[in-house]
């Protein structure tokens, strides 16, 4: 948001900026931290996947190893 102060004999003077605006920098900073935490999700997406596709590999196995012992 702008704004024109007046000086002492009070005439504007040029519009100042006040608030805040993060920079570019920083942008791109908080961008990098969000990117990080999506990829670690991912990440543990994955090994939750992989670790449930083990289980059911290990229970079919298992399940067929009944299957052929009581035949």
């Amino acid at each position: 948001m702008n704004f024109k102060p007046r000086d002492e004999n009070g005439q504007l003077n040029d519009s100042v900026q006040v608030g805040s605006t993060p920079d570019i920098e920083s942008q791109i900073a908080e961008l990098g931290m969000q990117l990080t935490q999506e990829k670690l999700a991912g990440i543990q997406k994955d090994a939750i996947i992989n670790g449930l596709g083990m289980q059911v590999a290990q229970m079919k196995l298992e399940l067929m190893a009944l299957k052929g012992g009581g035949a």
